[in-house]
């Protein structure tokens, strides 16, 4: 498919010069709505975390690293004279810093800036305000109209009604996260049809930290996100502790998806999300089937 094209290319350092019209941000979301719509190259923060987080996705992409996100390397990104430094509302701090450094721009249609309204309408939002802002609109259209498309065939693979999902990742052997309002994967599993199980409150990246013992009476099918660092028990919950008490791991249909996918990411992460749970969730009714 389409968005599936996501190869970003670098120059080397003696040609630092003919990147004057690159791109340069320290959010990992908005590094990956650049790389969809064909930016080249970025320069962004923390690129080995990114990889790390995204499952390699982005593996084959060489992207200058300018330092962690927090702390970026002012010379290198002086040096590398970025077109557009392209900021999430959160680093707003930071603009009159950048704009020393290049055309800074912030992204007010940012998904995960606690505004108001459903996720989808504000992530297609923040689409086309990127495509603008890099003279990208007809690819950022496309994108938005590629994932929709990629959606309706998604969901017309679901066999029957999926129950209750409930998104975790574990932080613990006791405590993990689980995503509800304001996720991208409630965002998700509302696109296509299911239902989150957590109806709890959430941060503006849509997750709270819970207690295990908390979801010992849901009766929802377990996702478990694994993490970059995974505490090495998503695989084998039926033999840990508390674990095995929780219905979904009792029946046997809990689902453990590799992170290929930014836990705050935007369209490319909600294109990979979705497809690893139909597929999961295809496995599992096989499996079902088989016995």
């Amino acid at each position: 498919m389409a968005w599936l094209g996501l190869l970003l290319m670098v120059v080397s350092a003696p040609g630092w010069a003919e990147t004057s019209r690159s791109v340069a941000t320290f959010d990992w979301g908005i590094a990956e709505t650049l790389l969809a719509l064909g930016v080249t190259p970025v320069a962004m923060g923390s690129v080995h975390a990114f990889h790390d987080w995204t499952g390699d996705t982005y593996a084959s992409s060489e992207i200058i690293d300018v330092g962690v996100q927090t702390l970026p390397n002012l010379e290198l990104l002086d040096r590398l004279s970025p077109r557009r430094i392209l900021l999430p509302p959160r680093h707003r701090h930071r603009e009159a810093l950048m704009s020393r450094l290049g055309k800074t721009a912030r992204l007010d249609h940012y998904p995960y800036a606690g505004g108001e309204g459903d996720f989808w309408p504000r992530m297609r939002a923040f689409t086309e305000e990127v495509g603008e802002l890099v003279d990208k609109a007809p690819e950022a259209r496309r994108l938005i109209r590629e994932t929709a498309e990629h959606f309706d065939e998604l969901a017309s693979r679901l066999d029957g009604q999926v129950p209750p999902l409930l998104v975790v990742q574990l932080q613990d052997e006791r405590h993990l996260r689980v995503y509800g309002e304001h996720s991208l994967f409630q965002a998700v599993l509302e696109r296509l049809g299911m239902k989150n199980a957590w109806q709890g409150s959430t941060n503006q990246w849509g997750y709270t930290l819970v207690g295990l013992d908390e979801l010992l009476t849901m009766e929802a099918r377990l996702v478990i996100i694994e993490g970059a660092l995974p505490v090495g028990i998503e695989r084998h919950l039926s033999s840990s502790g508390m674990w095995r008490l929780l219905p979904s791991v009792r029946r046997g249909d809990t689902i453990v998806l590799p992170s290929s996918f930014w836990i705050a990411g935007t369209l490319p992460s909600a294109n990979r999300f979705a497809e690893g749970l139909v597929e999961a969730l295809a496995g599992v009714r096989e499996v079902a089937g088989d016995g």
